[in-house]
Formats: C-alpha cells, sequence, structure tokens
C-alpha cells in the first residue's frame, strides 16, 4: 500500500477540469460516474441489509416479513430525509464539480498537469 510523503498534504478535490472520454462535452463520462458511485452504494448496501436480516433472523430477533410491515416515525422518517439528501449529493457530485470547473474558467491540461505533479511528489 502507498503511503503519502510526510508533510504533504493533498487537497481532497483535485482542481484543474476534470478529463473527459467522449466528445460531448463530459456529460458521458459525468452519467458512467454517477452510474459507478450508485451502483456501488447500492451493491454495499444489499451486502449489509442481506447480512443483517441473517444475523437478526438466526438470532430470533426477527420474523420474515416484519422488515416490510415497519413503519417509520416521525423523528426516523426525517432522518432518511436527511441521509438520503447527502446521498443524492454524493451521487450527483460530479455535476457541482463540472459546474464549478465551468465557472473557473479550467480547462483539462491544467487538470492533467496537476494531477502529474501530485504522482511527481509520491
Amino acid at each position: 500500500m502507498s503511503e503519502p510523503v510526510d508533510g504533504r498534504v493533498f487537497p481532497t478535490r483535485a482542481r484543474g477540469a476534470r478529463p473527459t472520454f467522449f466528445d460531448d462535452g463530459g456529460t458521458t463520462d459525468a452519467l458512467i460516474d454517477i452510474i459507478t458511485t450508485l451502483t456501488a452504494e447500492v451493491w454495499a448496501l444489499r451486502e449489509r441489509l442481506d447480512s443483517l436480516e441473517t444475523v437478526l433472523q438466526s438470532a430470533g430477533h426477527l420474523s420474515p416479513g416484519q422488515v416490510e410491515a415497519h413503519r417509520p416515525s416521525d423523528r426516523e422518517a426525517e432522518a432518511r430525509a436527511t441521509a438520503a439528501a447527502d446521498f443524492t449529493r454524493r451521487v450527483f457530485r460530479v455535476f457541482d464539480e463540472m459546474r464549478d470547473e465551468i465557472a473557473a474558467g479550467e480547462t483539462t491540461d491544467q487538470y492533467l498537469d496537476l494531477v502529474q505533479r501530485a504522482f511527481d511528489e509520491i
């Protein structure tokens, strides 16, 4: 596993324009990024849910159909709405980044330059 060089702190988000692989202004690349992110999130949730239900049923704490019958309280529904907003922000973050890049007038070459400099320092 690689470790960062001591004392070096890299930004959580690279500066510069996002590279594009399709000639449509980055829309296809953005959609692929969104689909990939969403797919990873859904799969992780399915694995956790399956594990949780199996453990709870094995311990006798959950009966078949009990999850489907559950109705959330107002407090629980509010917490879920907040979590859903955070999730949506993560999935569609690429559009925020594209908007920021357009507003800043950054180019693909500037982005690739920054990435190369970062790798040169590692």
